[in-house]
């Protein structure tokens, strides 16, 4: 399950249609824990398609502690998300985090990811996106999640089509079933917010 108010309408946002004052300027400062190095160039891999101006990458050797609950095993994944925040050297970057490690948020079982708008910021939990599957089909999903979660910190909100990449995603099933891509109608609306997307986002039926 994903935190449903990663819908939320961006607040402060400066990819808010009509803002043109930072196209093609954007700069992704990405937070990684656990993370092989092919894993790790997938993520960076995915990020070309929004035509970033610059990526910077930077390894976590651990997450606080504080962040981890006892009784469910798990992370807090809006703590987190607000933590990585707060790692950002540059105040107009947008930052990503992806763990290997499970996370979740009230009342929800998991998350696979988490986007909050309006600080820029999503992080993306990659754990149980290994169940099952070998390498290749492990890295696929997690450039679904990728795209998904930045595609919300860019201002898009959940699609009804299932192959949509920006279909939410109750379990590990419905990531396999969506596409990394955008049905026409959210990748309209994204390249109106960052015309320098990659035509590669566009899902073509």
């Amino acid at each position: 399950m994903r935190y449903q108010s990663s819908e939320r309408e961006p607040r402060n946002n400066q990819f808010t249609e009509g803002n043109s004052s930072n196209y093609c300027n954007t700069i992704f400062e990405v937070f990684t824990h656990g993370l092989g190095p092919e894993e790790t160039d997938e993520v960076v891999s995915t990020l070309r398609f929004f035509s970033p101006k610059k990526v910077e990458v930077k390894t976590l050797e651990e997450i606080p502690q504080s962040f981890f609950n006892l009784i469910r095993h798990q992370y807090d994944g809006l703590s987190i998300t607000k933590w990585v925040n707060s790692l950002r050297t540059m105040r107009d970057s947008v930052v990503l985090g992806v763990m290997n490690v499970d996370a979740y948020v009230e009342p929800l079982n998991f998350i696979f990811g988490i986007a909050l708008p309006e600080l820029n910021t999503a992080t993306v939990y990659v754990i149980r996106l290994r169940i099952g599957v070998p390498k290749k089909e492990f890295l696929v999903r997690v450039r679904k999640e990728v795209v998904h979660e930045l595609g919300h910190v860019f201002g898009l909100r959940h699609c009804r089509s299932k192959f949509c990449v920006m279909c939410f995603s109750n379990s590990l099933a419905d990531v396999d079933k969506k596409d990394f891509r955008m049905c026409n109608t959210h990748y309209t609306e994204l390249r109106n917010r960052l015309p320098c997307v990659s035509e590669e986002l566009l899902l073509r039926t």
